[in-house]
């Protein structure tokens, strides 16, 4: 007996060998008994540890679904015990360890799936194909925010596998159904055992209701950007939950960066548009500014060549003028010989007039029409006009009419051109009425206070094809028989609608005469000016001392000649140089020049003359323009005289400056 039981105490106490058993023949009574107690205790010692063990075994391979099962009691219970309670622990942290891998490693999966897109409706797309198996989802609906309207409004972008008859709303406003709702809010919410006819998961095989449904609002920064819709026929774990949680401020990241690329893009193509635009913009400039100074060019060309054309044109007009103004004088001529003067002298002034026309045309045309308003009597300057056709209308055995009815007669106008206007006007009704015709001139005020001037006549009228151009240039309305070149109304409603008036034309047809209306706009009279001090009247013709410079020959030779036998000392050249050396041998008290001599200009002498004694300074020139007065004026010439010269003008001139210096 002592020899089995050392035995088995030995193996199991110190060899740590389980299993073994006392084994002793014939033992009975107390000594049987003693021998199955050492048995028990070394049976259940084995049993234990080997549970243990297995376990223990078990847990190190990772299986921790395993426990120690076996009875114990006492301090080898407490130990079955903590060790059962180890294994516990060691699976919910694992399983914890799990659940945050598997959390981490999706996250990482989605942020690098979605990393650098650039297209919202592939993002949303993308999104609900992508995350339905992980979550998992068998249903869902992406809508994004759209901020384009009055109210921002929330706009379906995506679906995943829903049915055509589920009713979805393209767009919905915040607060309107849970997704706006949510979206106002900017909280989840969660909707567990939906009612069985709130929605429906299908497949081809059959339909059931979810278990669960999310709304998920997508925020970045608090504020909304999204919001996603998921129904699963499962419950989403608090670990699904997390993740969507997690998962949708990723999107939002996302989605920002989106739209903020999307900004970038469209102020980069608008930038690129504007500054495309602007290069555009800046050839188009400088193609105009070079059209603009070819333009210019040409009309500096084309003034050039008018002066130069008027001033070809007028140059041999002065000697004729002059000549025949001279004889006109002579009391002992013939009366036919005395008409023939006449005649000459009324087609040269013709001819200048015709030439002033064209500069006139041109210089509308151009908007360089300089006019000098002031406070005029209309009446006034309409009788100056019909003295001045009257020799004409003398001539043709015209009856006149005049009835000079308006009251309010006071204009804002520039004078001259406005007796231009009325004279335009009176010499057509002259020149297209037949001999023992009738003009009638009538003024009244409209209700509105306005002048209204009618000229009206019995002549070769209008045709009605040609009444709606008659006012065009070079248009004469059919009535080319008569010469002219069809300028003079062209001109005059150029001139009207500078003094804000209006002209209209009216006419029978052929044959019936026709009538120009005139109105205009009336000012208050303006208030008496003190006239100036008038210069003393010379008792005599005083002579003058004379240089007279002019490269026509023919002009300065009459000019001189005519001037001689008005008592006038002149001394003539026909060039600058010629010039200086006659001024170098005596003092004159006049420079009449001609401004384009062959060897300079007339502005030059009249600087260089003007430097060494105060002379009076008449410039004779065919220029006509503006620009060329104003040169003049600058030069230090008194007076601007546009050939043909009218020699009475000029010799009125001449003794203005004479009676200066007698005052002076």
């Amino acid at each position: 007996f002592a020899d089995q039981v050392t035995t088995v105490a030995r193996e199991v106490g110190v060899d740590g060998k389980l299993g073994g058993q006392a084994n002793v023949p014939g033992a009975a009574g107390t000594w049987r008994d003693l021998t199955d107690n050492v048995n028990r205790l070394a049976a259940n010692l084995t049993t234990q540890l080997r549970a243990i063990a297995n376990v223990a075994t078990a847990v190190t391979k990772g299986d921790l679904t395993r426990s120690i099962q076996v009875e114990a009691q006492g301090e080898v219970a407490a130990v079955k015990d903590n060790i059962n309670e180890m294994i516990r622990n060691l699976k919910d942290t694992t399983l914890r360890n799990q659940e945050q891998d598997w959390l981490k490693t999706n996250l990482t999966k989605f942020t690098r799936m979605l990393q650098g897109q650039r297209d919202l409706l592939a993002v949303g797309k993308l999104i609900l194909s992508e995350l339905a198996p992980v979550v998992p989802a068998q249903q869902g609906v992406f809508y994004i925010i759209d901020k384009s309207g009055p109210e921002p409004e929330l706009k379906l972008l995506a679906s995943y596998a829903c049915r055509e008859e589920s009713g979805l709303k393209a767009s919905l406003k915040l607060g309107e159904s849970l997704v706006g709702q949510a979206a106002l809010e900017k909280h989840r919410v969660l909707l567990n055992d939906a009612p069985s006819d709130y929605v429906k998961v299908s497949s081809a095989l059959g339909a059931g209701r979810p278990m669960n449904i999310v709304v998920l609002p997508i925020l970045f920064e608090g504020e909304v950007k999204a919001v996603m819709e998921l129904s699963s026929l499962e419950r989403f774990n608090s670990t699904h939950q997390a993740f969507l949680d997690q998962l949708t401020e990723s999107i939002g990241i996302v989605l920002h960066t989106i739209e903020a690329n999307t900004r970038t893009e469209n102020l980069l193509k608008q930038s690129q548009s504007l500054a495309s635009e602007l290069q555009n913009r800046q050839e188009e400039l400088q193609k105009t500014n070079l059209e603009l100074a070819e333009k210019a060019r040409s009309n500096l060309a084309k003034d050039q060549f008018l002066a130069m054309l008027s001033h070809e044109l007028r140059t041999p007009l002065t000697p004729v003028l002059a000549s025949a103004l001279a004889l006109e004088s002579e009391p002992a001529l013939p009366q036919d010989v005395h008409e023939s003067l006449h005649m000459i002298r009324r087609n040269v002034e013709l001819e200048a007039r015709l030439i002033d026309d064209l500069l006139d045309l041109t210089r509308i045309d151009r908007g360089k029409v300089q006019l000098n308003f002031e406070i005029v009597d209309a009446h006034t300057l309409l009788q100056n006009a019909l003295e001045i056709c009257q020799a004409e209308i003398d001539r043709k055995h015209l009856r006149r009419s005049l009835n000079l009815g308006a009251r309010k007669v006071h204009l804002r106008a520039d004078p001259a051109r406005l007796q231009q206007i009325f004279w335009n006007l009176i010499n057509n009704a002259v020149k297209f009425t037949p001999s023992d015709g009738q003009i009638s001139i009538s003024t009244s005020n409209d209700s509105n206070g306005r002048l209204r001037v009618e000229i009206a006549d019995t002549g070769l009228g209008i045709e009605a094809e040609s009444l709606p151009k008659i006012f065009d240039a070079f248009e004469q309305g059919g009535r080319t028989q008569l010469g002219g070149l069809g300028l003079g109304l062209a001109i005059s409603k150029a001139l009207v609608e500078a003094h804000k008036g209006t002209i209209i034309a009216q006419s029978g047809g052929r044959n019936k005469g026709s009538t120009f209306t005139l109105v205009f706009p009336t000012s208050e009279k303006a208030a008496a000016q003190i006239a100036p001090a008038a210069l003393p009247r010379l008792s005599e013709h005083h002579a003058m001392r004379i240089l007279l410079v002019e490269d026509h020959e023919d002009s300065n030779r009459s000019l001189t000649n005519l001037l001689r036998r008005r008592g006038y000392h002149v001394q003539s050249a026909l060039n600058c140089q010629s010039a200086l050396e006659l001024s170098a041998k005596e003092q004159f008290d006049v420079l009449i020049s001609d401004l384009a001599l062959p060897d300079g200009s007339g502005i030059d002498l009249m600087q260089t003359l003007q430097s060494k004694r105060p002379v009076l300074g008449i410039a004779l020139t065919g220029f006509g323009m503006e620009n060329d007065i104003r040169k003049c004026r600058e030069a230090g010439f008194q007076h601007h005289l546009v050939k043909p010269i009218d020699l009475n003008r000029l010799d009125s001139l001449i003794q203005e400056g004479a009676a200066e210096l007698v005052t002076a």
